[in-house]
């Protein structure tokens, strides 16, 4: 494990989300109902950020056809959307990333740090939480352990 520490969460109901992607698309999480939607939380001056975006990168390319999503939810505050845009390209991000106001994430509960790595169910539940940097076999780990 990459110091990341995963735990299982459980909330009331449905968390519900929504924001506009780096490249002005508008998406709902509600919307993702019947996928499994891993939420990432990071910055690009963070380092356990950037060295697990290949890892989700790699990630998403091979569940790209799975019911399984990826949201990249950046809480830079210097940056601008255009420029969190060229980095998560520099990276090779197929998945959406967002440039979010750190206080909108209050709905996903506590997040002690970055990166942190939420998992949603098919019924729109969050279940699970890992912090620190995560790999592609954490994240398989996190959805089998959540079913």
């Amino acid at each position: 494990m990459l110091f990341g520490v995963m735990s299982q969460v459980s909330v009331a109901a449905p968390v519900d989300f929504s924001a506009t992607d780096v490249n002005g698309h508008v998406h709902q999480l509600s919307a993702e109902r019947g996928n499994w939607v891993f939420i990432n939380i990071w910055a690009t001056w963070c380092p356990p950020c950037r060295k697990e975006l290949p890892e989700l990168a790699a990630f998403a390319r091979a569940h790209k056809s799975d019911p399984i999503k990826i949201w990249g939810l950046s809480v830079d505050t210097e940056q601008s959307a255009d420029e969190i845009a060229l980095f998560a390209q520099s990276f090779n991000l197929s998945y959406p990333v967002f440039k979010v106001d750190p206080q909108s994430l209050r709905v996903f509960g506590n997040i002690p740090g970055i990166p942190t790595t939420f998992l949603v169910n098919p019924a729109g539940d969050i279940v699970a939480r890992h912090v620190g940097g995560v790999t592609g076999q954490e994240l398989t780990r996190m959805i089998q352990q959540s079913q």
